[in-house]
């Protein structure tokens, strides 16, 4: 599995992946719709100073997918960090290699602090932010307001 960033024909894939992990897996009832950083992700990360990187296959399958919204200069959200249920775990490392390419990325733009959204029934992607380093945070202390699909979730921040 290579990571490299978004190309825009990758864009029907990375819908269909993240749709299915957030309807099928945890049930949340989203659309295309309720995330407009889907319906252009050019503009929603790139154009900002962010990035949005994906995971495929060598026949071309997006499996995995990460994204870093840049609010400001020093501050950016992880977002859409899916990766598909048979590429996961830490024998496949493809969300291990995903998140090192964003770090990478982020450290390199200047980014100090990243913060983000996740739903609470995520349970395995809060031990993977907390084993790296994220501190769970109250809405209250997110240092900027940004759109994230309402439902009953939890915030995380790391300082680099």
């Amino acid at each position: 599995v290579e990571v490299r960033p978004f190309q825009p024909g990758d864009a029907p894939g990375i819908v269909a992946l993240v749709l299915s992990i957030q309807n099928d897996e945890f049930h949340l009832g989203l659309s295309i719709c309720s995330q407009r950083d889907l319906e252009d992700i050019q503009a929603s990360y790139l154009n900002d100073g962010g990035t949005f990187l994906v995971a495929v296959t060598p026949t071309g399958q997006i499996v995995g997918t990460i994204g870093l919204l840049r609010l400001r200069q020093d501050l950016g959200v992880m977002k859409k960090f899916f990766v598909s249920e048979p590429y996961r775990g830490r024998q496949a490392g493809v969300s291990k290699d995903l998140y090192k390419a964003f770090l990478a990325f982020a450290n390199a733009a200047g980014i100090r602090r990243i913060v983000l959204d996740t739903p609470s029934a995520a349970t395995r992607s809060h031990a993977f932010y907390r084993a790296a380093g994220f501190l769970q945070i109250d809405r209250g202390e997110l240092p900027m307001r940004y759109d994230f699909p309402g439902r009953d979730t939890l915030f995380f921040s790391l300082t680099l």
